[in-house]
Formats: structure tokens, C-alpha cells, sequence
């Protein structure tokens, strides 16, 4: 198919996807998204290296030169890396040729953004996953498998094949672990993998290594991280998880080649990772840090920016993107670039009351024209329960109110979410609105 009908394809999908828009924000909330200054590229002179191209495009647009890195999203590179922009967290989407991965969920708030990638990484098709892995416990790697495995209101349709997870974990019982317990949900059993396990990536020829965990680490759960090395026709990619000083040091102990094209930096870029043994072992063109610096100040650390570049590689943060940032690795040669929101937010939309006292949250709308919430969802902050909007029946009309009540309301209410006690009345409890694409909308506290 022509590059330009692809393309076409691709902005067709992105408004059909479209949710509901912006509202009111409290100027003191912090808010678990980044704004970015400007699209980066990075564009290779030859195998090896990266060169940087800065770009005065406006925040979270692809420079037109970047068209065929979107044209890409379809279907036409064979290894591709969605690192989707979910904060303090991991979420990356991994395709290679017709496999589709996802290494880590991001937490619950990022329901929006995640789905959105898979929905763009599968080309337009039905999302499907060949299989999900978790590498270690932390809810900002494993919050998405609530809504992955159906739960909470009307949440996406996505079948998962495998679901994997480190064999190794601590601070959870084994019935109790967010994998397991995920599995369950839709009568799955879980692959547990260690050192030495391999995962071929259906028909491509290319395959994940698991070279961590080989020991089980009991004081801190990041240490038992998955560790995976990408072996593809078209490169390399190492993806570390959370791992941190002690970990790393048992596996440069193995004396593995760890060389690749692009590595996931550990732990979002802190300063108890990334020796420089590990940035030289690496000798990454392209290093990839997904934080947030107001989730989690100090990241990414100076010190690991700098041994990254003194290794040679080039360092990008997903707190820089839109949705996220996309890595294509092509005969050796990794690029990456920006990928925008599908839509703009409309204005008008705002939580209008929290009831802690009947467990009810209320919606208004001060927009012009009736503001259709399918795709738009709800998340607890204290319990971090979701409610995803339905496709029907959830539309606000100019000054209109919406009412969501839950299995604890008594009173009136337009829309149920089916749980129950999930506004806490003896503590604060914030809740957020997000829209389709995970944009945050308006966020209001319980009063309490």
C-alpha cells in the first residue's frame, strides 16, 4: 500500500479514537504528565552512531520529514519501540514484524495512553498482545494489568496470548502477585522466567534472552528485575526493568556481551544505577529513560546522563514526548521521534463533586456542545480503582450533569461503577478524569 493512503489510514484511525477533552485543573495539583518543548529526532549518519537534528516544531508534532517514522506505525518497520510517555513508569510496546509485546503497564492512571499505543502499534487491527511481561512487582510496572485483564467499567477489548513475569519477587505472596492474580482473571497460568530462559518472537527469527534474575534478592524488589536482551536481524535491545547497582553487578559478572542498539536504562535514570561499566558494556547509540523529574526528582541523575554519553550513546527521556517516544531499529541503526496525541482535548468538561458520604462522583460540563465521555475513564488516586466510560449512554449536554454512583450509593445516580466503597470517607482521596488518549482533564479530592 502507498505511503500516502497509509498515512491517510493513520489520521482516520486517530480521530475515530478520539475521546472527550480538557476541564478545569487545580493550579497547586501536581499532574502526572510533560508537556514537551520541542520534537526531537534522531537521525543516524551511518551504523553505530546517532546524530541529534533539533527541530522548532511546536510541542508534540512530527516534523514533516519524520512522515515515513509515522508511515512506520503501520506496519513497515520490522523493530519498532513505543515508549509510551505514562510518567514515573514503565510501558513499552515492543513489534517485531508481526509480534506485538508489551514489557511493563505503567499504573492505572495511564489506561489511555497505554491502549492508545497498542492500538497505533497494531497498525489499526484489533490490539492483540502475544504476551505481556512484567518485570518486577513496583505498581509503576504493573498497574495496567487491572484494566489489561478486564476489570473496572468498559475498558479496551485486548486479547493476551502469554502472560510472563521474573521468577523472582519478594514483599508478595505467590496467589497475591499482580501477574498471577491477572491471569487468573481470564484463566491463564503465568510463565515465570529466570537467566537463561528464551522467548522466540513468533515466525521473526528473533528472540528475548532473559539474562536476570539468577538470584533472589530479598531486601528490595527492583534487584530481582527482568532482564531481556532483543536479538533481531535488525539489532540489539537490552531492556533492564528497575535493576540497580547489586543486580547489575551479578550480571556484568557473567561476562555476557550486552552490547545493543538501544538500551531501557534502569530504575528511570536514578543515581543507584548504570555504572559506567554497564553504559560502556551497553555502547548504546540510543539510551531510553522513562521518568517523570516531578514524579520522581533527581531523575534522570546528571551522573547517569553523563556516563551515557561518555559511552557514546545518545540519551532521550519519555518526560520529552507526546504520547511517547518511537524507536525504530533498521540494519543496525536506531532513530527515534515524538508521537503526537491523535486529537486535540476539548474544552469543558470538570468533576464537579466528590460524595464520600454516598460514594458518588459527580461530572459537569460548561462546553458549548454536548461532550460525548465514551473512552474517558475515572481513577482513584488512594485506591487506584478505574472506570472506564461506556461507548454509549455517557454523553454531557451543555451544562448538564452526570452522575456515577457504585454499589454503595443510595441515591440517585445516571451511571453505575460496578464496585463498591471507592470514595474513602476517613481519608483524602483524589480522583482523576482522564480522557481516551490519557490526558488529564480535572482531578477533585473527597473533601476529606
Amino acid at each position: 500500500m502507498k505511503r500516502a493512503v497509509m498515512i491517510a489510514l493513520l489520521a482516520l484511525l486517530a480521530l475515530a479514537l478520539a475521546g472527550c477533552g480538557g476541564g478545569r485543573r487545580a493550579a497547586d495539583e501536581a499532574v502526572p504528565t510533560a508537556v514537551p518543548e520541542a520534537a526531537v529526532t534522531a537521525v543516524p549518519e551511518e551504523a553505530g552512531a546517532a546524530q541529534a537534528v533539533e527541530t522548532d516544531q511546536p510541542a508534540g508534532e512530527v516534523p514533516a520529514s519524520d512522515a515515513e517514522g509515522v508511515d512506520a506505525l503501520t506496519g513497515d518497520a520490522a523493530v519498532q519501540l513505543l515508549a509510551v510517555n505514562v510518567g514515573k513508569g514503565d510501558a513499552l510496546v515492543l513489534r517485531v514484524g508481526e509480534y506485538l509485546c508489551l514489557i511493563d503497564t505503567g499504573k492505572p492512571w495511564a489506561l489511555g495512553r497505554v491502549s492508545q499505543a497498542l492500538e497505533l502499534m497494531s497498525a489499526g487491527g484489533e490490539p492483540r498482545l502475544d504476551a505481556v511481561f512484567i518485570t518486577h512487582t513496583d505498581d509503576d510496572h504493573t498497574g495496567g494489568l487491572t484494566w489489561l485483564a478486564g476489570g473496572g467499567g468498559e475498558m479496551p477489548q485486548i486479547g493476551v496470548e502469554n502472560w510472563c513475569a521474573s521468577a523472582m519477587y519478594t514483599g508478595v505472596k505467590a496467589e497475591k502477585h499482580p501477574v498471577a492474580k491477572a491471569a487468573a482473571a481470564v484463566g491463564a497460568e503465568v510463565r515465570w522466567l529466570r537467566r537463561g530462559d528464551e522467548i522466540p518472537l513468533g515466525d521473526t527469527g528473533a528472540v528475548l534472552k532473559v539474562l536476570a534474575p539468577a538470584s533472589l534478592y530479598k531486601d528490595k524488589d527492583d534487584n530481582n528485575s527482568l532482564v531481556m536482551l532483543l536479538e533481531s536481524a535488525e539489532g540489539r535491545m537490552l531492556f533492564t526493568g528497575d535493576m540497580e547497582l547489586p543486580e547489575e553487578a551479578e550480571l556484568l559478572g557473567y561476562g555476557d556481551d550486552l552490547s545493543c542498539a538501544v538500551l531501557k536504562v534502569p530504575n528511570h535514570g536514578d543515581d543507584d544505577t548504570t555504572s559506567e561499566a554497564l553504559a560502556r558494556a551497553a555502547g548504546a547509540q540510543l539510551a531510553l529513560i522513562s521518568t517523570d523529574s516531578q514524579e520522581k526528582p533527581g531523575t534522570p541523575d546528571p551522573g547517569v546522563v553523563s556516563r551515557l554519553e561518555a559511552a557514546g550513546s545518545r540519551v532521550v527521556v519519555t518526560q520529552d514526548s507526546s504520547l511517547g517516544l518511537l524507536v525504530t531499529l533498521s540494519g543496525g541503526v536506531a532513530s527515534v521521534q515524538d508521537v503526537p496525541f491523535g486529537a486535540p482535548a476539548v474544552s469543558g468538561v470538570y468533576i464537579a463533586e466528590v460524595d464520600a458520604s454516598d460514594d458518588r462522583i459527580v461530572l459537569g460540563s460548561s462546553a458549548a456542545e454536548a461532550v460525548d465521555l465514551a473512552g474517558c475513564y475515572l481513577c482513584s488516586d488512594r485506591g487506584n480503582e478505574l472506570y472506564a466510560f461506556p461507548s454509549q449512554g455517557a454523553v454531557l449536554e451543555p451544562g448538564a450533569y452526570l452522575a456515577v454512583g457504585t454499589n454503595s450509593t443510595d441515591g440517585d445516580f445516571d451511571l453505575l461503577w460496578d464496585d463498591k466503597k471507592v470514595v474513602n470517607k476517613k481519608k483524602t482521596d483524589v480522583f482523576s478524569l482522564y480522557d481516551s488518549w490519557g490526558r488529564l482533564l480535572d482531578r477533585r479530592d473527597n473533601g476529606l
